[in-house]
């Protein structure tokens, strides 16, 4: 089968018929193998209108789920992953804000292009979120500003999540194979946030759309939602491990500041070391001292297979680290002969280098040996 479009549903017999109706509309001409598979957690008659619909037509598969299973949607999308039987699975909310005229162009780019993930966007030109409010309304303003303001706040924390310009979205397709040796962790409803953290996928590609309000204009995102969600990107940051990996090298960082500042302090006033003396030990023990750091905090999932392994990164460990240092210096020096402040030249040159450094410490010193 080529396809599984995954629908969880909680109490949206309205919406039932008008959504299988526009569904089977959008792909009638594409002869497609595919099914649609309703995950249900409703309490009204939901269901019921699934089976009817199920019984004409045998694309249509229902999950009702008993009421202890019922934990939310991203559990519901969990489980629809494991009951699909396409070889791409579309993830598409049941109220309508999502069209379903735009499935069928997901599939297309995933197939044409061979994409692993293919997000409808809001956000890219010709796409709206017109569905989050009227912006001439107080509560539109703020349902806008704060899909925004998310958005950005989790693309700046997670790399990942910036191959797409909507990353909290509710509507995409992917392979099914990317979920064949990951194990998806979700907490609330932010599913796609999880799979391009923990999956090893490589192109994501984007269709822009207009989310579109929902017929009762009421949006089912509350306040509690909203901590879930905080509480799901604290875990993922705690989880995985290329999630919060700057944020930890810069924390060894700031520690090396701390141990290098100590060092040449204990040399000059309580051993008498001259000062440049005490500045060279200090570097060397301070870069010594972010080395063990980041290997048990930072990059604590890429083990040394050898102690030669060992030898060669704290070997390249130094090596990356005086290079960085001349960097900031270089940096500096440019910074002030162009007129700046010595400090501004020198805050510039510490951000700079410490980018420098991380991607040169990820890509050589903690780079994984490959394979024969």
């Amino acid at each position: 089968m080529l396809f599984t479009i995954v629908l969880p549903t909680f109490n949206e017999k309205e919406n039932v018929n008008p959504l299988l109706d526009r569904l089977f509309d959008s792909l009638r001409d594409a002869n497609y193998n595919y099914e649609i598979l309703f995950v249900d957690d409703s309490s009204d008659d939901t269901p019921d209108i699934i089976r009817q619909r199920m019984a004409e037509n045998s694309n249509i598969q229902l999950v009702h789920r008993p009421k202890e299973e019922r934990t939310g949607l991203a559990t519901a999308f969990i489980k629809g992953f494991q009951k699909a039987n396409g070889q791409y699975i579309c993830c598409m909310d049941s109220d309508l804000q999502h069209p379903p005229e735009v499935v069928p162009k997901l599939l297309e780019k995933a197939t044409r292009d061979n994409t692993d993930i293919v997000v409808a966007t809001r956000y890219a030109k010709g796409g709206s979120a017109e569905g989050l409010g009227d912006l001439k309304t107080l509560y539109g303003i703020y349902r806008r500003a704060v899909s925004i303001g998310m958005k950005y706040f989790t693309q700046i924390i997670f790399i990942p999540t910036r191959k797409t310009t909507d990353p909290l979205g509710g509507f995409f397709l992917f392979k099914k194979e990317l979920l064949s040796d990951t194990v998806l962790e979700p907490r609330g409803f932010k599913i796609l946030v999880e799979i391009l953290m923990r999956t090893k996928h490589g192109k994501v590609s984007e269709i822009p759309y207009k989310f579109l309000a929902r017929e009762d204009n009421e949006s089912k995102a509350t306040f509690a939602q909203g901590l879930e969600f905080l509480k799901h990107l604290l875990y993922i940051f705690r989880t995985v491990p290329e999630a919060g990996r700057f944020f930890k090298f810069c924390l060894v960082g700031f520690s090396g500041v701390v141990v290098n500042l100590g060092i040449l302090s204990l040399s000059v006033e309580v051993f008498n070391v001259d000062k440049n003396t005490g500045w060279l030990a200090a570097v060397i023990v301070s870069i010594l001292s972010n080395y063990f750091l980041n290997t048990f905090f930072t990059y604590g999932d890429k083990k040394s297979s050898s102690r030669a392994e060992s030898l060669r990164r704290v070997t390249y460990y130094y090596i990356v680290s005086v290079a960085a240092m001349a960097f900031n210096f270089a940096v500096y020096r440019l910074g002030i002969s162009f007129g700046f402040d010595y400090r501004i030249a020198a805050a510039v040159g510490i951000i700079a280098a410490t980018a420098i450094n991380f991607i040169l410490a990820t890509k050589l010193v903690w780079k994984l040996p490959v394979k024969a």
